[in-house]
């Protein structure tokens, strides 16, 4: 009985998860890791395509999609799998040898998924409110050394995680369990590492410089759109007093056709309802640009949506981190604040699993090759819901123009028009 008794007291002193925790980790948190892999698997599928690479500013979705998938495959072991062990203790040695291992890699990929997104977010914004720096310092390989400098910086921060925590056996070695190291547990360590050091790097300084730079970018990206708006309404204006000139001077047109009484030739005359040439070719080369122009405005919102979830979904862990830095040891264990904990888990693992939805809703070129390897894969066949039109897509003064025929649809030649501009 005694002994019995003892197991028992054994195995509940290593139950240590509430309620609260066990409905979230095992429910909640696993359907975000799950979706969360799926949906990074995609990312880092679609921005290793060739087209996808040839934009320095897609390096950054590819190394953050890699750190996220990290985040999210860490944070499995860390978090959801030692509560399901908790119900199957014979489990119990493996779940804690890989506790040991995924609690670091979990901290250095969430560290790189923060700087990634600073990183990027400082990108575009160079991009945005200095186009001409950008453009002489940005390319793919001053890109790929940043990343990499990031990635290093979030090994060396982190160096200390991989001696936080060990395995240790009890109920006389039945069940292994993972405790606190005699660093994790040093009030200078904390004070110092896990408090002032943590908070200053991984919440003040990254949500200072992401709110310096959304801010700008908003700022920027408002007045861009307000003088657009103003230079298309002066343009409009502009073209429609041309246009209103040349409709009062008609177009003189001699036709000329075969009648009853031989060759004839009849002279027309027809309101002017279109531009020059070089008018038109000037809004082809308007509309390019404007093109060039959507796309990067397009990959700027693309970004401010990223970095505007990952405040708010950050937020509640930054307010959870102070109550920690500045209560200490002391800090409330209630009910309440560990939900507050489990919220905040869940929103951060929220972060890193949704932003492949902040691609497809923004990303144009994201989704052109999502759906392309979409229906490459799948085998599903392509819908064009574009319908053909009968009409050329260049007209130009002085060709031959083709009239359709109403009765069998074919396109004939039925006069010779030559247009003399009067």
């Amino acid at each position: 009985m005694t002994t019995g008794s003892n197991e028992n007291e054994c195995l509940d002193d290593s139950q240590e998860f509430s309620y609260t925790q066990y409905i979230f980790r095992a429910y909640f948190t696993t359907f975000t890791y799950l979706f969360g892999i799926i949906a990074n698997t995609i990312n880092i599928i679609v921005f290793s395509q060739k087209t996808m690479r040839n934009q320095p500013v897609n390096w950054f979705f590819f190394a953050l999609s890699l750190s996220d998938l990290a985040v999210l495959i860490s944070s499995f072991f860390v978090y959801s799998m030692p509560v399901y062990v908790e119900r199957a203790p014979e489990w119990s040695r493996l779940s804690v040898s890989l506790m040991v291992w995924f609690y670091p890699t979990s901290q250095i990929g969430l560290t790189m998924s923060v700087y990634l997104t600073v990183l990027v977010s400082v990108h575009r914004y160079l991009g945005v409110c200095h186009p001409f720096l950008i453009r002489r310092i940005s390319n793919s390989s001053a890109v790929k050394i940043v990343i990499a400098t990031a990635v290093l910086f979030a090994f060396l921060f982190n160096t200390t995680r991989w001696f936080e925590i060990r395995s240790d056996e009890i109920c006389e070695g039945r069940v292994v369990i993972a405790v606190p190291t005699v660093l994790m547990v040093n009030n200078s360590y904390i004070i110092i590492y896990r408090n002032c050091l943590y908070s200053l790097v991984m919440f003040f300084l990254p949500f200072s410089v992401l709110s310096f730079v959304n801010f700008k970018i908003i700022g920027t990206l408002r007045t861009s759109y307000k003088m657009r708006r103003q230079m298309t309404i002066h343009s409009l204006k502009e073209k429609k007093r041309g246009l209103q000139k040349k409709i009062s001077s008609p177009i003189q047109t001699t036709v000329s056709q075969n009648g009853s009484n031989g060759p004839e030739t009849k002279t027309l005359k027809f309101p002017r309802l279109s531009q020059s040439n070089c008018q038109v070719a000037q809004i082809s080369g308007s509309n390019c640009w404007n093109n060039i122009d959507r796309k990067d405005h397009g990959v700027t919102v693309m970004l401010v949506a990223i970095t505007t979830e990952f405040l708010v979904f950050n937020l509640l862990a930054f307010a959870m981190n102070m109550i920690e830095l500045i209560a200490g040891q002391a800090a409330p264990q209630s009910s309440i604040f560990i939900f507050l904990l489990e919220i905040s888990t869940l929103l951060v693992n929220i972060n890193g699993a949704s932003t492949i939805v902040i691609y497809l809703i923004f990303g144009s070129k994201y989704r052109a090759v999502f759906c392309k390897l979409f229906h490459t894969y799948l085998k599903v066949p392509k819908v064009n819901l574009r319908k053909p039109s009968i009409y050329t897509a260049s007209g130009h003064i002085g060709d031959t123009t083709q009239l359709m025929n109403e009765k069998n649809g074919e396109l004939k030649s039925q006069h010779s028009i030559k247009v003399i501009e009067s």
